[in-house]
């Protein structure tokens, strides 16, 4: 079986709002990548659920809004997500965010 390479990881603390259609929440990152995060909600997500993120750190790192995809679900350990649909600038902000957090 091939293994899955995962995009490097950043351990960040940053509150994300989280849009699953009209209800609105709000969680905490736990880590963050260029292609996905690890965050802490209050509620959890079952694998499948498409929302919609909206994070930030400015000015290090300017409002970021993304659609992602629960690709993994644990009460107690957190909700993974993909992301399925990010501008090409927000890409580039997050890019070089991450970039300056690993120097």
């Amino acid at each position: 079986m091939p293994t899955i390479k995962r995009a490097p990881r950043l351990v960040a603390s940053l509150t994300v709002t989280l849009s699953q259609g009209p209800a609105h929440y709000i969680g905490d990152i736990r880590n963050l990548s260029c292609t996905g995060l690890c965050l802490h909600p209050r509620r959890v997500f079952p694998v499948g659920t498409q929302l919609h993120l909206v994070f930030g750190q400015p000015p290090r790192l300017p409002a970021i809004s993304v659609d992602g995809i629960v690709r993994w679900s644990e009460e107690g350990k957190g909700v993974g997500v993909e992301f399925t649909s990010i501008s090409a600038p927000d890409h580039e902000a997050l890019l070089r965010f991450l970039t300056a957090q690993h120097l």
